[in-house]
């Protein structure tokens, strides 16, 4: 997954550009949001999907491979011992979540019968080769924090699911508020976004 030129790009955006890389820490970033969305559901793969379901299939592998090109410290070269050095250091710093916490900070779910641009989609119950009391997800979301100086007390939120809205795989970033608002409360909007967009139409956007 991380050698996908489009998930590169992350990695390309922190450390090419001097602009970003003063501000990637807790000091500037309120939270982090990394999302996989699809607009499909499991299309005939029932067999494989409800044995993995979304936090095996996407979240234990892909978005955390991403998590860790986004809060990675720099590597000493390019090299791929390097940069998994760097990544496997983000992994041991994650924050473990005790039991009282699970429910405020994870969330599982199934996409049930609907319409979808006039068109019934069904239930992930009722397709080829799942089981009608599956209790496997097809959403996912978790909310984490990275121990350690460049994040400590940072939120990283990752989702993911079938049978979304929309399709699109991003990480955002969001950065925290000016300390002082000199203008009216009417004025006041959020934070700045950097946007990378992984797919489809892949590419950065600042929001201000």
């Amino acid at each position: 997954y991380l050698g996908k030129e489009t998930v590169q790009n992350v990695f390309i955006t922190r450390f090419s550009n001097g602009i970003f890389e003063p501000l990637w820490n807790r000091n500037y970033i309120h939270h982090v949001e990394i999302t996989s969305a699809e607009s499909i559901g499991i299309e005939k793969r029932g067999g494989y999907y409800d044995s993995s379901g979304a936090l095996r299939d996407m979240v234990q592998n892909h978005l955390l491979q991403v998590t860790g090109l986004v809060a990675m410290e720099p590597p000493s070269s390019l090299q791929a011992d390097a940069i998994r050095y760097e990544i496997l250091k983000v992994f041991q710093s994650l924050r473990p979540l005790k039991k009282e916490e699970i429910k405020h900070c994870a969330i599982r779910g199934q996409y049930l019968e609907s319409t979808i641009k006039n068109e019934k989609v069904t239930a992930y119950r009722d397709e080829e080769d799942v089981p009608p009391d599956s209790v496997t997800e097809t959403y996912a979301a978790l909310k984490f924090y990275i121990d350690n100086w460049r994040w400590g007390g940072v939120p990283f939120y990752v989702r993911t699911g079938k049978r979304l809205p929309t399709r699109v795989t991003e990480v955002v970033i969001h950065f925290r508020q000016t300390p002082h608002f000199l203008f009216s409360e009417k004025c006041v909007t959020p934070g700045n976004q950097l946007i990378i967009r992984i797919q489809p139409d892949e590419g950065i956007l600042i929001k201000f």
